[in-house]
């Protein structure tokens, strides 16, 4: 089938010109000359019905002769004619399609840009995103650091407050040893008084008794005198022991308290311990918050980088199409 354009008339004008440059117009030489265009079995039609078209030659005088070598000139002109016209056709038909050629791969580069430009800015945005959820997390860290280094003053005022009160047991219990010490002390000095007084007494009997037992005969009376006396004196001797043994009652209620005071002391340093423990966790988690936070601010500086290649990236977009349509500023496709 002939291209659009080729028809029986650029077919004569083809072979006109090969005949006129004295070559054979041949189909491959006709098809050449009309610039590669059109198909074989076209122009071979053409050519044929041109050959039945032309009449035979008669004889004819020199007139005649000449006005034909006239004519013919003028056909061979037209032809001529018709030929650069056909030559600017096809040459504008290349032309045509190798910009239209060009302009399909610079459609498609637009296109692509276009994508890239799409996706740089969708990429930008996700960014934002990013760094508004960073800072976002920020905020939420420091709130959670502000809470904790709250929980530290706080822990750190309650162990002062448990070393004040440790150091108050520690008062009274030093003044309780103190006071039970000094209560021994007197309980000690007081039965080797008693004892020593016990002992006089019981000399002074004795020696009353030998001494009544010589008077026996003679003082009955004394002597029922200071059986009574003797009676009295063991009377205040049972109360000195009972008074003894309610002494030995509160040493050993002192002792109780002793002990329940160094239980006390002992759950005490017990609960120093956790609060010890307690202060060591939070140090280390405060030490693991600063350290994720390093990691946080390494992070958006590394998102803040990559926010700058971006807006460098789209700041060369322009440029990079080779004049193509202007496209929006990613803050402006933003908003």
């Amino acid at each position: 089938m002939a291209r659009s354009g080729i028809n029986k008339a650029l077919v004569q004008a083809a072979r006109d010109a090969l005949l006129a440059r004295g070559e054979a117009p041949s189909i491959d030489a006709v098809r050449v000359e009309l610039g590669d265009t059109g198909s074989k079995t076209t122009i071979n039609r053409y050519l044929r019905e041109l050959a039945s078209e032309e009449p035979r030659p008669p004889a004819v005088t020199l007139n005649e002769e000449v006005q034909a070598y006239i004519e013919g000139l003028v056909q061979r002109l037209a032809a001529d004619a018709q030929t650069a016209v056909s030559a600017d056709r096809a040459r504008l038909e290349r032309q045509k399609l190798a910009y239209e050629q060009q302009r399909q791969v610079d459609s498609a580069r637009h296109d692509e840009l276009k994508k890239n430009h799409q996706l740089l800015l969708e990429e930008r945005v996700e960014a934002r995103k990013q760094e508004r959820s960073l800072a976002t997390r920020i905020e939420q860290l420091e709130g959670d650091r502000q809470r904790l280094l709250a929980t530290e003053s706080h822990l750190q005022q309650a162990v002062r407050d448990r070393d004040e009160q440790l150091r108050s047991l520690e008062e009274k219990y030093q003044q309780a040893r103190e006071s039970l010490m000094h209560f021994r002390e007197q309980s000690r000095q007081q039965r080797e008084a008693d004892i020593q007084r016990h002992e006089a007494q019981v000399q002074h009997l004795q020696h009353e008794q030998r001494r009544l037992q010589e008077q026996l005969t003679s003082k009955q009376e004394e002597l029922t005198h200071l059986y009574r006396d003797l009676e009295r004196q063991n009377a205040e001797h049972s109360a000195h022991r009972l008074a003894l043994q309610a002494e030995q009652r509160q040493v050993q209620q002192l002792q109780a308290s002793h002990e329940q005071l160094n239980t006390v002391l002992s759950q005490l340093r017990q609960r120093e311990q956790l609060l010890q423990l307690e202060e060591a966790s939070l140090r280390e988690r405060a030490h693991r918050y600063l350290l994720d936070r390093r990691q946080d601010r390494r992070n958006l500086r590394d998102l803040s980088r990559q926010l700058q290649q971006v807006h460098q990236l789209l700041a060369r977009l322009p440029s990079a199409t080779g004049g193509a349509r202007q496209c929006p500023s990613p803050d402006d496709a933003i908003q």
